[in-house]
Parts: C-alpha cells; sequence; structure tokens
C-alpha cells in the first residue's frame, strides 16, 4: 500500500521530468511550437516598439508646431509675450524628451 509521502513523491518526479500533473505528456508543447511562439512573440514586441517609436515622433513633431505657435503668439501679444515665451519652451522640451525616448526604443532601451 502506498502512503501519500509515496504519492507525491511521484508526482514530484512526474513534474520534473516535465509531466503536468492532469494533463498527458502529448498535450504539452513541444519544443518547435514554443520556439515558434518565442520567435512570434519578439517579431510582435519588436512591432509594438516601432509603433511607439513612430508615435512619439510625431508628438514631438506636434509640439514643436506647438512650440511655433506660441513663439508667434508671443510676436503678435507682447503682453503676454513672456509667458508665450515659456509655453515654446516647455513644448520644445517636452519634444525633445519624446524624440529621446524615440531614439531609446529604437536602439533597445526603452
Amino acid at each position: 500500500m502506498r502512503g501519500y509521502r509515496d504519492t507525491r513523491a511521484v508526482s514530484v518526479e512526474r513534474v520534473r521530468e516535465g509531466a503536468v500533473p492532469d494533463r498527458p505528456a502529448s498535450a504539452r508543447s513541444s519544443p518547435p511550437e514554443g520556439a515558434e511562439q518565442a520567435a512570434a512573440a519578439q517579431q510582435h514586441s519588436s512591432r509594438l516598439t516601432e509603433r511607439l517609436a513612430r508615435a512619439a515622433d510625431a508628438v514631438a513633431e506636434s509640439e514643436e508646431k506647438v512650440a511655433r505657435t506660441y513663439e508667434d503668439s508671443a510676436r503678435l501679444r507682447p503682453d503676454a509675450a513672456e509667458r508665450l515665451q515659456y509655453a515654446a519652451q516647455e513644448a520644445r522640451s517636452f519634444a525633445e524628451t519624446e524624440r529621446r525616448q524615440s531614439r531609446q526604443l529604437r536602439e533597445g532601451n526603452g
């Protein structure tokens, strides 16, 4: 008669061998299938990273346009020029942050 400890030892040994309890060995993924899934996940990750980098570039471009608009407004409104120039500077700073993020994503450090 097998006791609890004997049954547990067999179960632990099955897990060590790669068998999943309550699933037959035939239901497990084969290594080639796992490798294909890993490659597909990596490719998907690369595509998403590139999309994020492009989005960061687009945001940077928009912020540059915003900065130019603030500067144009500052020339037309001398009474608010200081505030508008500050806003332009902030927009350019944010644009640079986005460009840096884009570069980091493309270099693989994002």
